[in-house]
């Protein structure tokens, strides 16, 4: 009966992960080529070209990275108004001092950020 009981514990986590992947909703996408190899949340990615997708899971903006249509990383967005950080559309760009790549995302009276720590850059 404890072998049941686990294995139906088991079965109701895989389902509503399911769904919850099943309930993100993709608001926009867009290819970016990272220059040098970065972190991002807690994987480490090699330079080259990614999918960057800005989702919205509930209320919450998320970025989801992929990559051959795999998705390899998340994180959550940080929301900032459009007048802090005017930006229509994607725009990615290197921080000064080369340590952050940086996507930002403009829709309507919202931008979301995301960084990614550059490997090797300089303080």
């Amino acid at each position: 009966m404890r072998h049941l009981k686990t294995k139906l514990t088991l079965a109701v986590l895989l389902l509503s992960g399911a769904l919850a992947a099943a309930q993100d909703k993709v608001v926009t996408a867009q290819s970016i080529n990272l220059p040098s190899d970065c972190v991002f949340g807690d994987t480490t990615l090699a330079k080259g070209s990614y999918r960057l997708a800005l989702t919205e899971v509930g209320s919450e903006k998320w970025f989801v990275l992929s990559k051959t249509g795999k998705e390899i990383a998340r994180d959550v967005a940080i929301e900032l108004p459009a007048s802090e950080l005017p930006t229509q559309g994607f725009k990615s760009e290197i921080l000064k001092g080369k340590e952050y790549y940086r996507v930002r995302v403009g829709r309507g009276d919202k931008v979301y950020v995301v960084h990614f720590l550059v490997k090797g850059g300089k303080a």
